[in-house]
């Protein structure tokens, strides 16, 4: 049986200030998020993973190189780990996206395409191929994705088999793990969002 675990980027300047990302943001991890990475360093060593896997966006590969280089082992960007591209919404709050959402029926909401952007639906069904490509790869062994909280909570009913409207319920902080163990078959929770190796950052 393999391991997965799921590892959302250290902090940005934009998370603080609760605005979205833009798709290819150049914004980097702000001194907290670096701390919060390299703290997640040590929290690895003891699930020994022998490949670090990230999104394509530059707090993602930040992380994950930290993570790779102080590990020693190698890391891979995989575009289909990015965040959603909610189109015209990025940069925005996130309270101004959830005015547009919350009239919406859940089924609206997951089909809906923001202008220049992609539906939940797309999102979720470039995550979970992601996701079993990369399960497929490595039968047997701990891998690690640096990815983002929105991506995290997309795949969570993907991972457990629960109706995809539960993936509001799950939070994500910034460099928590959440750990599935995997087989031929399905996912098994380890845990979700632990952030206990952060105490204090």
């Amino acid at each position: 049986m393999g391991r997965l675990i799921l590892i959302r980027h250290g902090e940005t300047d934009k998370n603080l200030n609760k605005n979205l990302h833009t798709v290819n943001d150049a914004q980097a991890l702000n001194l907290t998020g670096r701390e919060q990475i390299e703290a997640t360093v040590d929290r690895l060593k003891e699930l020994f993973p022998s490949k670090i896997y990230s999104s394509t966006e530059k707090r993602a590969v930040e992380s994950a190189q930290i993570l790779s280089q102080r590990l020693e082992i190698p890391m891979e960007e995989i575009d289909g780990m990015r965040e959603w591209n909610l189109g015209v919404f990025t940069g925005k709050s996130s309270e101004e996206v959830k005015n547009v959402l919350s009239p919406m029926t859940h089924q609206e909401r997951y089909d809906y395409v923001p202008q220049e952007g992609e539906s939940w639906r797309a999102f979720e069904m470039r995550l979970i191929t992601a996701i079993q490509k990369i399960a497929e790869d490595n039968k047997d062994k701990t891998v690690a994705i640096v990815t983002h909280g929105g991506a995290i909570k997309a795949l969570m009913p993907f991972l457990l088999k629960v109706p995809n409207e539960e993936s509001f319920n799950y939070k994500v902080d910034n460099a928590s793990l959440t750990i599935f163990d995997y087989d031929e078959k399905s996912f098994h929770k380890v845990s979700i969002n632990d952030a206990s190796h952060l105490s204090g950052k």
